[in-house]
């Protein structure tokens, strides 16, 4: 994987620094977000004003197709060069890798990760803070009503139920994008070697203490969203090859269940043949069986072959999760 260089912390305005606080990093991917990354940053120095912490913004373009993006997040930059940190990825990466390499220049105690939308309320995190001051390594905001569209909603769902039963988590936990996590778990993080990276997934390989807080989820105030129910399922396939076994075990128990059908074919043509002594006819019944186990087969090496494929990947270093085009501290 290659990553950006480690960036050296930078001394922040000292009216801006309150003496001996907790530093809070906020993580934010951005995409097309000219529109409402102004008001995202604001609200969330807002926050911060009232309380006791130190506060750096780190907002990540996964190389936004527009020519706006990016000129917005240098205007933050340069209006709060203490709090507010920018990112550009040299290509688009997607939103798992942009928060990975946020991560990479977060330089808190505690690392807080939220979309660009607005639907995630900043003046909801006090809540994710107070919950991971109980002693957990991972709070994860669980919605109060989510404000998706139902496609998404129902794609979510899948997603979520699948990690749930990755990491056996109780029925109950939500899975969302907005959490605050620990420095010592962040740290680990920033280790993954995944081709295919999934935030939720690497933190949940190392956390040992997750919990959930009630947050409220609020309407999205521009655009619309770029997920759709076929990308969930390709993402939930993506986490089934990437985070599991489960889709070995399910080949073998497929080919064991084509072996006991295969051997009670067996034993009906013995049976047949010897106790009645007449001759099985069964051209297309042959025929039929051998292309079921043929099938069986070729599903067999066909999930062989992607798990083969992404240890390749991760071993010749092909797959290059993101790289940095450039950075303002």
């Amino acid at each position: 994987m290659q990553h950006s260089p480690t960036p050296e912390t930078t001394a922040p305005d000292e009216k801006a620094v309150k003496a001996g606080a907790r530093k809070v990093s906020v993580v934010v991917p951005t995409y097309g977000s000219a529109a409402f990354i102004d008001k995202l940053v604001a609200s969330l120095l807002a926050v911060f004003a009232g309380r006791t912490e130190e506060c750096e913004i780190i907002l990540v373009d996964d190389c936004s197709p527009d020519t706006v993006t990016w000129p917005a997040l240098t205007r933050l930059h340069e209006q709060y060069p203490a709090q507010v940190k920018i990112v550009r990825l040299l290509k688009n990466a997607g939103q798992h890798n942009a928060i990975l390499c946020g991560l990479g220049f977060a330089t808190g105690d505690v690392i807080v990760t939220m979309d660009d939308d607005l639907q995630h309320p900043p003046e909801e995190l006090p809540k994710l803070l107070r919950k991971l001051d109980e002693g957990y390594d991972l709070v994860i905001g669980a919605y109060d009503e989510k404000r998706h569209a139902g496609y998404r909603n129902r794609g979510g769902e899948l997603v979520d139920a699948i990690i749930r039963r990755i990491y056996r988590l109780p029925a109950t936990t939500k899975l969302t994008s907005f959490r605050a996590m620990t420095k010592s778990l962040v740290e680990v993080a920033r280790k993954s070697q995944n081709p295919y990276p999934y935030v939720t997934c690497i933190l949940l390989d190392q956390a040992s203490r997750v919990a959930n807080v009630e947050v409220r989820h609020a309407e999205r105030e521009h655009g619309s969203s770029s997920y759709s129910l076929m990308r969930s399922v390709v993402l939930a396939t993506n986490l089934l090859f990437s985070y599991s076994s489960l889709p070995l075990y399910l080949t073998a128990g497929f080919c064991l269940l084509a072996s006991v059908l295969a051997l009670m074919m067996m034993t009906w043509v013995f049976i047949t043949i010897f106790l009645h002594g007449v001759s099985v006819p069964g051209w297309a019944s042959a025929v039929t069986a051998l292309t079921l186990f043929s099938t069986f087969m070729l599903a067999s090496m066909f999930v062989m072959g992607v798990y083969i494929a992404r240890i390749h990947h991760q071993l010749s270093g092909r797959r290059v999760p993101f790289t940095v085009d450039r950075y303002h501290e």
